[in-house]
């Protein structure tokens, strides 16, 4: 019994867990990006317009072309994403939480690419990835792979006991902590604490996890121990989760920086801006008013005379 769950979890319920996770990501990434123009901040200094800052610093601005520098952009991007500037800066306190929080997920993130890159060597070069190996580069990637995974759950669980224990303690954040804030917690929490134990008693060198994701390849699930188990469960359930939770930003970002606070195109006679926005005035307004007629296009609404209201006592 105890085998049939192990490979139950370890091999049908994960790759259900990662074809959902993925599916669902991409059909929101997908909605999102397709999703009409948001109402623009404009927000200087823009990215994407380098040392510059703002367009509107240059004389007759309008008569010269347009700089897009994308580099600027992401490089902006990386700042935040990785080093969550904006939290350093504006609130240093979460920000010795959840940058450890976050420099977890980043560290797992880059332990599983290389435990995947490991298990496809030892499955097509047949080479052992060991640092008894008597390859370097092997024993360099062995290295480095535990480097990453023991760092990032230790950093991981770290952030989020420590953001738990500011979202019990800390009276500025009390009210803005729904349950599902703490939901959200607890099972990042057992996901790093549990990876963590199975990590110091199972695989210290995550020879185990390599031959799982090599089993996986070949589409003949190991059976693992029982607190490995566990582990891909949580997992899954993470994988299955995290799409249709708040931890889906990390999809959306890109999204609220270029189409949002930076996304300054002009608008041009003619040119696609016009046309989206001129294909917006035909949505319907599903809400009425004394000034508004219910059902009518924007278009209705901006080129026909309201009625006027009647003043009170007539």
């Amino acid at each position: 019994m105890g085998e049939t769950f192990s490979w139950l979890i370890a091999g049908p319920f994960m790759y259900l867990a990662v074809i959902i996770f993925v599916a669902v990501t991409l059909k929101k990434v997908v909605t999102i990006a397709s999703m009409p123009r948001h109402l623009r901040w404009d927000l200087y200094p823009i990215a994407h317009e380098g040392p510059a800052g703002s367009v509107f610093q240059k004389v007759e601005f309008w008569k010269q072309p347009r700089a897009v520098h994308l580099a600027y952009e992401l490089a902006e991007m990386a700042e935040e994403i990785f080093l969550l500037k904006r939290t350093f800066l504006y609130n240093r306190k979460m920000w010795n939480f959840s940058y450890p929080m976050h420099a977890g997920f980043y560290l797992i993130i880059g332990w599983i690419g290389l435990v995947k890159f490991g298990a496809l060597l030892e499955l097509i070069v047949g080479l052992k990835v060991s640092g008894a190996s008597t390859v370097f580069w092997a024993q360099a990637l062995n290295a480095a792979t535990i480097l990453a995974g023991a760092a990032g759950l230790v950093l991981g669980l770290f952030g989020c006991l420590g953001l738990l224990w500011m979202r019990y303690t800390d009276e500025d954040l009390k009210d803005f902590s729904s349950p599902v804030t703490f939901l959200n917690l607890y099972l990042l929490i057992a996901l790093f604490g549990v990876g963590l134990v199975a990590w110091l008693v199972e695989d210290p060198s995550f020879v185990l996890a390599r031959g799982y994701v090599a089993s996986l390849y070949v589409f003949k699930p190991a059976v693992l121990p029982p607190i490995m188990t566990f582990e891909a469960l949580l997992l899954g359930i993470f994988l299955i989760y995290l799409p249709f939770s708040r931890m889906l930003h990390f999809a959306a970002k890109y999204f609220f920086y270029h189409n949002i606070m930076w996304d300054d195109e002009p608008l041009v006679a003619g040119g696609s801006l016009d046309k989206t926005i001129g294909g917006y005035l035909h949505f319907k307004a599903e809400w009425s008013a004394p000034h508004l007629k219910s059902g009518g296009s924007w278009l209705e609404q901006a080129t026909t005379n309201p009625a006027k209201p009647k003043e009170e006592g007539k």
